[in-house]
């Protein structure tokens, strides 16, 4: 309002001005009704526009919110399936070192047995490596997936952020007082082509990204699930060699 109220006191001086002139083609009655009707539209829009800003920034609020759930959900969800596949390379050998251990004590060949437990270790380290790679490949996913929801809230933001700013802006790219029926049309029509943005393509962007989050959530999961149970499945087959050699390791008479 501190804008209108100078722009105000321009016009007066500039209507002053206008009257102590000699006549030109606008006469003074012209002007001032011209000025009179762009404070007129100056004071109508300036809420309207700031309501609409209000509205975009609800909507991005909303938008970030979204996303950042659909994130969290898909992260717990991974964070599960890691977590089992975790246990199954650190605990799936349990029971063959168990096994090695008690053939060590009951005086089996040790370097052949303890060469058997470096082998698992070797087996563990190789595995989680492989978890590894599943973790990079869904990071990446991810990434893509949200690299144009982030496009969009940052266009978002801008519009925002321009909505708050647009009148002043007009004041610096219109003379409001050799033209300010132009001026107010040019107000009028950037709040009408604003809004018909907002509620025909802007709105149904953002909702398309929300819906393709939430859509392509439960594959990205599925496909890191894939991922991680083709590097468990690994575990028995090894520990199954594993056991069939240990017998190769005990001592004569044990066997």
């Amino acid at each position: 309002m501190a804008a209108i109220a100078r722009f105000v006191l321009l016009a007066a001086a500039v209507l002053a001005a206008t009257q102590a002139a000699p006549a030109e083609k606008s006469s003074p009655s012209k002007i001032l009704r011209s000025v009179t009707d762009l404070i007129a539209v100056v004071e109508e829009y300036q809420p309207r526009f700031e309501e609409l800003s209000l509205e975009k920034d609800q909507m991005l609020a909303f938008a970030r919110t979204a996303l950042f759930a659909t994130f969290r959900h898909m992260n717990e969800e991974m964070l599960i399936n890691f977590g089992n596949t975790r246990n199954a390379i650190e605990y799936g050998f349990d029971e063959t070192r168990a096994e090695i251990a008690d053939d060590i004590l009951s005086g089996g060949d040790e370097d052949c047995l303890l060469n058997l437990v470096s082998l698992i270790i070797d087996e563990q380290r190789e595995l989680a490596s492989r978890m590894s790679e599943c973790a990079n490949t869904s990071n990446q996913d991810k990434d893509e997936l949200a690299y144009s929801f982030y496009e969009v809230l940052e266009l978002l933001q801008r519009m925002s952020t321009s909505l708050t700013e647009h009148l002043l802006w007009t004041f610096s790219n219109y003379n409001s007082f050799v033209s300010p029926a132009e001026h107010a049309d040019f107000i009028q029509r950037s709040f009408e082509e604003s809004v018909d943005l907002w509620n025909n393509e802007v709105q149904a962007v953002i909702q398309f990204e929300i819906d393709a989050m939430e859509y392509n959530r439960p594959i990205l999961v599925a496909e890191n699930l894939e991922c991680l149970n083709r590097v468990a499945e690994q575990v028995q087959p090894f520990d199954e060699e594993i056991r069939s050699r240990i017998s190769t390791c005990v001592a004569p008479l044990k066997k």
